[in-house]
């Protein structure tokens, strides 16, 4: 009887390990997938369809720029690739690819996937096992790679009846700004094409997150005259940031900058640009950020820490795949000291398994201190360059692999050159493409780079043991190099088995969400923007005698000069120098004018939020001896009066020149100024 029972108990053991063995197996061949509808305006790549799981996903067409040299200011006629994603999470999810031509070769890029697609004649398969960025390079070449974003699936979604919500729904949406506040959550559900620019200054806890796209295509690039850069997210000041899962692409300048930001976080962010300027993430100025599992592709730097104002430390990149059409994948500099600072430092960076899926340009790993700064503690490991073909359109002789360089160039800001200190290079291959040169170069007696550690650098199958075998270039203002191989340099690769995609299924509809798009025929504002109806102060009388007239500042941030202050567009604007005080603005109306009225302006959209700005204002007839025309006093800008402050005199005054003094804003680091109008019914002759 014992026996017997012991029997049964097996018998049952056996049948529970079998249930939890078919259980294990199916959600292995059947992973949940989420499939987000494009908007009904856009159309799809017209050369190439995907299958996830044996269900379509709609493949867009997204800018590109194959041009490998600058172009200034004018409109660069595009090429495009196709991109899709989708939401997944468990098992193998078998790809299936149909194009419009036949296909003789095809790469499934990272190499590290080891993934060996099948081809027949047009179609191509291949299953991948896990979310991240898989790009498909047809017949051996980079044009029309196929980027997909296989996202994991969203935990957490939130509640668009929240307050503290923005919900932008899917859909094709164009919104000139979006203001948001400190606590919020900008959701971009996956469906959604949004046109915007999100800036945000002195925010705490912001999120910015979802499936959807970010996109800059209705704006001609920023050097055409008129328009202004628009960066798709652009956030100063701010500590707290998340910023997760959304797409970016072809914005009109920047992509992703974080000015004077902590504790920020930017995960499984993926970004392709194509114009001017075009950099993918730049981090000026800021510190304790981490940056991970994201895709960047770029029309210029694509990865890229500067110092514009205060110091840059303790920023981390980690898990990232690059493709770099133009300029460096990972560059520290050119800027390393813009605001001139005293004993700038940047310091404790860090660029970790990073694969650089193509770079065309200029250097993969670059510091380029051209200021008068520190550089020190800068770390590059793990490093895959998959394809190195630097060298290309203008780069002339800036096509290195490795360049540290201290050396003067057409962004230095300071007369004095800086250092570049304990710099750690482990584990860095190159696959394929040319054997690139290097290059580590100090600019004189005091201005050197000092304490380099080379480990593990292999190209081209080449274990690198010496400087010359690397193609390094050297001079003499440079200390303490040292290059070594040390063992064997980590190659081993996912497994793969081609067999397993014939028995691969398609995915079950249970299994399958597909997130629907509204009825639209083109692009729309949404309702909860339509509300804002901001009042306009009715007009000074007379004449604004201060349209470009000649204008001095006694500093200003970034690119935003003074003469932006009077140029008659309102959302160009002068940012004094940040943090020094008092702020000094000088027009000269280059005659004698009885003034009645000034205006100051901002952008008044609704991301420039309310601010206060505390100045006074001074005037002089010669230019020399300058008497108080309005007393200090605090002036609030609020989007909901436009923006515009008038400061009206108690009588009409004789001036020629006026200055404005700032000595605090609530909403930036230096006094601002979008548009400084001044009026006159009369002029004295």
């Amino acid at each position: 009887m014992k026996s017997l029972r012991i029997f049964f108990l097996l018998l049952l053991f056996l049948f529970m390990a079998l249930s939890i063995k078919v259980n294990f197996a199916q959600n292995i061949t059947n992973p949940k997938l989420v499939i987000y509808e494009a908007p009904k305006t856009m159309k799809p790549a017209n050369d190439i369809k995907v299958k996830v799981g044996g269900h379509d996903v709609f493949v867009y067409d997204i800018p590109v720029n194959p041009n490998r040299r600058w172009m200034g200011s004018e409109e660069i006629k595009l090429s495009s690739t196709p991109m899709c994603y989708f939401d997944y999470e468990g098992g193998k999810l078998k790809i299936e690819i149909s194009t419009a031509k036949d296909i003789k070769s095809c790469n499934v890029l990272p190499s590290s996937y080891n993934i060996k697609p099948t081809i027949q004649g047009k179609v191509i398969s291949f299953y991948i096992e896990e979310p991240g960025f898989y790009t498909v390079i047809f017949n051996n070449s980079p044009d029309r790679a196929l980027h997909i974003f296989a996202n994991p699936l969203e935990e957490n979604v939130p509640d668009r009846s929240d307050p503290n919500v923005v919900y932008i729904g899917p859909g094709e949406w164009t919104i000139e700004d979006i203001p948001l506040q400190s606590g919020q959550t900008l959701y971009i559900a996956g469906g959604a094409v949004l046109h915007t620019t999100i800036h945000g200054i002195f925010l705490n806890n912001v999120t910015i997150r979802g499936r959807g796209i970010i996109d800059g295509s209705i704006w001609k690039n920023w050097l055409t005259p008129g328009e202004t850069a628009r960066v798709p997210i652009n956030l100063r000041n701010s500590k707290g940031i998340t910023i997760e899962g959304i797409i970016i692409t072809n914005p009109n300048a920047w992509a992703l900058n974080l000015f004077e930001c902590e504790n920020t976080i930017v995960k499984n962010v993926k970004i392709i640009t194509a114009r001017q300027n075009g950099d993918g993430i730049t981090i000026q100025s800021s510190k304790n950020i981490n940056v991970s599992d994201s895709f960047v592709r770029s029309w210029d730097d694509s990865l890229v820490v500067k110092n514009y104002s205060v110091d840059s430390k303790f920023i981390n990149f980690n898990n990232i795949q690059i493709w770099t059409d133009l300029a460096q994948s990972m560059e520290i500099g050119y800027e390393t000291n813009k605001g001139k600072k005293e004993n700038a430092v940047i310091s404790d960076i860090s660029f970790r398994n990073i694969t650089v899926l193509y770079n065309f340009h200029k250097p993969v790993i670059s510091i380029h201190n051209s200021d008068d700064a520190l550089v020190k503690n800068i770390y590059y490991e793990n490093i895959v360059v998959e394809n190195a073909l630097m060298g290309q359109g203008d780069a002339g002789e800036n096509n290195q692999l490795i360049d540290f360089a201290v050396l003067a160039s057409q962004w230095s800001s300071t007369k004095e050159r800086g250092n570049i200190r304990d710099v750690y290079v482990e584990n860095v291959r190159v696959l394929r493409g040319n054997f690139p040169p290097s290059r580590i170069i100090g600019y004189d007696e005091k201005h050197t780079v000092e304490n380099v550690s080379i480990k593990n650098l292999e190209i081209l199958g080449k274990k690198i043991k010496t400087l010359e075998e690397g193609k390094f270039k050297i001079n003499l203002f440079v200390k303490n190099v040292k290059i070594s191989f040390v063992g064997e340099s980590e190659t081993t690769g996912r497994k793969y088995d081609p067999k397993v995609l014939s028995s691969l299924s398609n995915i079950k509809p249970e299994f399958v969400k597909v997130i629907k798009t509204p009825e639209q025929t083109e692009a729309q504002v949404p309702e909860n923007f339509k509300r804002f109806q901001p009042i306009v102060p009715e007009k000074p009388s007379g004449v604004n005698v201060a349209l470009k007239k000649p204008i001095t500042a006694n500093g200003f941030q970034d690119v935003y000069r003074e003469r932006y202050a009077n140029d008659g567009k309102i959302k160009s604007y002068w940012e004094g120098k940040a943090n020094s005080y008092p702020n000094i603005i000088t027009i000269d109306l280059e005659k004698i004018y009885k003034i009645h009225t000034i205006r100051i302006a901002l952008n008044p959209d609704r991301i420039w939020s309310k601010r206060i700005q505390s100045f006074e204002i001074k005037y002089s007839l010669d230019g020399n001896e300058y008497l108080t025309l309005v007393p200090k006093s605090d002036y609030i800008f609020d989007p909901l009066t436009s923006n515009i402050v008038d400061i009206k005199l108690k009588e009409p005054t004789e001036v020629r020149f006026v200055q404005i003094i700032f000595y605090a804003n609530t909403g930036a680091t230096g006094g601002q100024i979008g548009e400084l109008e001044i009026y006159s019914d009369e002029v004295n002759e």
